[in-house]
């Protein structure tokens, strides 16, 4: 067993406690300890004594600023990602068109996207327990350049979707090394820090559907903007390359696989991943289909995506103000008031269906609503158990398959019973979540604070 080692103290201008705990379960702050090397799970021993350099340090010990560097290359991946995981929706009559496809047809594309999305999530963990993240990031980004390169030229729905379930493989490993690596970057003091990757995630979805439309002017093919996201993709992946990997925290360390951390909490993450389940589901269903919706509300194109990008700007909106919000609210409350205002925007829409008002409040309301969910959700459960990527990624799987469901079952009803559907299926994915938050609520109760904490001190 490895003997911990003499207490460091380190200078003031560096970041918050580690909070790391001795064998005996008892807190230790301002330790120099056996972590992982930054990005894998391999132990490397840190420095004995003095304190650290910057260069000699791990990235969770870095200082404020130098953190914040290596968390806006993430940022960045995270505006591809809102680009790509939101790209089927405001480009789906244009993929129609270039395929000759029905409308029940062409849905199949967000399923194929949610397919490699949760391929790629289920090995992510593999690949990030075996290789640095910046090698990992990068390499699959490059590979979804080249995917997304080809979209444009696939005039045969088949191969459409092929190309769709590979460009959401890089996708899936993209989301769980994001949100896993920023937990280990920040640690305790993750919540603003992971809203704000969610807000990048958001920006990306908010101009999207704007691009889209200005490509569709300028060339006469919407489909002709995945040529532009390709490009953006290179220099962002020359950037993951050369921005340090965060260490993973000791108790990442300690169960090396994360198999461990899925036993003992095998309840609880089943509960938050059925929760990611619905509200992801709920937010790529209507994300992905208010353009049609609104085109048949309003018998124009522009306009639907217009109401599209202001979906996904209230998303924005939502996600900005949730960082301050962080600072000031647990992550139960904020999820609370999401909730709510996700139930009434979707109920607004329902009750006057033909009111053009409705549609604009209703869409803006649920994306000022569902914006923190899923980073929210994330910082509930950072706070009740260890998140290892394969704990990111169990999350993450299940709402790769609410995001691949909704929107098919969406796509099945369009048809048979017109756009309305988009809202119902999306508000019983709200109420289903808000069922689902009230059991995990009552899970914490059941075991409490204090026996997760002294069972996770036991590990």
């Amino acid at each position: 067993m490895v003997q911990p080692l003499p207490t460091v103290r380190r200078r003031a201008t560096w970041g918050g406690p580690l909070d790391r705990l001795r064998d005996d379960g008892s807190e230790v702050v301002d330790r120099a300890e056996r972590l992982p090397r930054a990005g894998t799970l391999a132990p490397e021993i840190a420095p004995e004594r003095g304190a650290m350099p910057d260069d000699a340090a791990l990235p969770s010990q870095f200082p404020t600023s130098r953190k914040l560097r290596i968390a806006a290359a993430y940022y960045a991946t995270y505006v591809l990602l809102g680009l790509m995981l939101t790209s089927i929706g405001p480009s789906l009559d244009a993929l129609q068109a270039q395929t000759g496809s029905s409308t029940d047809t062409i849905a199949l594309l967000f399923t194929a996207n949610s397919l490699g999305y949760i391929a790629g999530s289920l090995l992510a963990g593999h690949l990030y327990a075996r290789f640095a993240g910046n090698r990992v990031l990068p390499t699959v980004l490059l590979a979804l350049a080249l995917v997304t390169l080809a979209v444009p030229w696939l005039s045969s729905l088949w191969m459409l979707l092929l190309a769709f379930a590979l460009i959401g493989f890089p996708l899936g490993v993209m989301d769980v090394g994001g949100n896993t690596f920023l937990v280990w970057l920040y640690r305790d003091d993750v919540p603003p820090y992971m809203n704000a990757l969610h807000l990048s995630f958001g920006v990306g979805a908010f101009i999207g559907p704007l691009v889209f439309d200005r490509f569709a002017v300028a060339t006469g093919n919407a489909a002709t903007t995945f040529w532009l996201f390709a490009a953006l993709m290179v220099p962002v992946a020359v950037w993951l390359a050369r921005v340090p990997n965060p260490d993973s925290p000791a108790v990442a360390q300690a169960t090396p696989d994360g198999r461990s951390v899925l036993r003992r909490y095998v309840w609880l993450i089943g509960l938050i991943a059925l929760f990611f389940f619905m509200h992801m589901g709920g937010e790529l269903a209507f994300g992905g289909w208010i353009y049609t919706y609104a085109n048949g509300a309003t018998d124009s194109e522009t306009t639907a995506r217009v109401i599209n990008s202001v979906f996904w700007g209230g998303l924005v909106v939502g996600r900005l103000v949730a960082v301050p919000l962080a600072l000031r609210l647990s992550p139960r409350a904020m999820l609370q008031l999401d909730l709510l205002g996700a139930v009434a925007s979707l109920a607004l829409v329902i009750l006057l269906p033909d009111s053009i008002p409705a549609l604009w409040i209703g869409t803006i309301g649920f994306g000022l609503s569902i914006a923190s969910m899923i980073a929210s959700s994330f910082n509930l459960a950072e706070r009740r158990m260890p998140i290892t990527s394969r704990v990111s990624a169990t999350f993450l799987i299940g709402g790769s398959l609410g995001s691949m469901t909704l929107p098919w079952i969406v796509g099945q009803l369009y048809v048979p019973y017109g756009r309305i559907s988009v809202m119902y299926v999306t508000e019983a994915a709200m109420l289903a979540a808000t069922f689902l938050f009230v059991l995990i609520v009552m899970q914490k109760r059941r075991s409490g604070e204090g026996a997760l904490a002294r069972s996770l001190e036991s590990a």
